[in-house]
C-alpha cells in the first residue's frame, strides 16, 4: 500500500478550503455591494411613506432636523430622528423606548399647532397578543390624536390617556415615546 504524502493529506485540503473561503467571501461582498443601495432606498421609501401617513398635510416632503435630539432616559427612551415638513405643517419624530421585549420604535406626527396627528409603532419585540395590545388594538393609539400636552411621562399618572391593563409595560413604553417626542417638538421650537 502506498503512503500519502504529508502535503496531500494535510496541506492540500487546507489550501483548497482557504481558496473556497476567499471566493465565497468575495462573492458575498460583491452581492452585498449590489443589494446595499437597494435596501437603503427601500428603507428610506418605507420611512417616508410612514411619515406621510402620520402627517398627510406635509404631502410627503420632509427634511431631516439636524439639531440636538432629546434623550429622556439614556438607552431606554430617546429620539433617533426628527423630520420637519418642508411646507411648515409639522414634524414627525421617531423615538425608541424600552418595552417588555426590548426597545420598540414609535413614530409621532405633530402638527404646526403642537397637536399630535397620529402615533404609529413601527417595530417591537413584545409578546404577540398581550404586549401588542396597545399598538394593535383600536383604542390605545388613537387617544393621542389631537392632544397638545401630556400631563405626565408615566402613563399611569396621566389621566389624559388610559393605559391597557395587562399590557402596562407596553402602554408605558409607547406613552414615554410620545412624551419624549413632544419634548423634542418643544426643544425644536415647534414646526418651521
Amino acid at each position: 500500500m502506498k503512503k500519502e504524502s504529508t502535503f496531500q493529506s494535510t496541506a492540500a485540503p487546507i489550501i483548497v478550503l482557504s481558496i473556497i473561503c476567499l471566493v465565497v467571501t468575495f462573492a458575498v461582498a460583491f452581492v452585498y455591494g449590489i443589494t446595499k443601495p437597494i435596501i437603503e432606498n427601500n428603507t428610506i421609501k418605507a420611512a417616508n411613506e410612514a411619515r406621510a401617513e402620520l402627517l398627510p398635510e406635509a404631502k410627503g416632503d420632509f427634511k431631516e432636523y439636524k439639531g440636538d435630539l432629546k434623550v429622556l432616559k439614556k438607552d431606554q427612551v430617546f429620539v433617533t430622528e426628527a423630520y420637519e415638513a418642508t411646507n411648515g405643517t409639522g414634524v414627525v419624530i421617531t423615538v425608541k423606548s424600552k418595552s417588555y421585549g426590548g426597545l420598540l420604535t414609535a413614530m409621532v406626527g405633530i402638527d404646526k399647532d403642537g397637536a399630535i396627528t397620529k402615533v404609529k409603532v413601527t417595530e417591537h419585540s413584545d409578546t404577540p397578543g398581550v404586549g401588542t395590545k396597545p399598538d394593535e388594538g383600536p383604542d390605545f393609539l388613537p387617544q393621542y390624536k389631537g392632544l397638545k400636552e401630556l400631563k405626565n411621562e408615566n402613563v399611569k399618572n396621566d389621566d389624559s390617556v388610559k393605559h391597557i391593563t395587562g399590557a402596562s409595560v407596553s402602554s408605558s413604553a409607547i406613552h414615554e415615546a410620545v412624551w419624549n417626542a413632544m419634548q423634542q417638538y418643544k426643544m425644536m421650537g415647534g414646526a418651521k
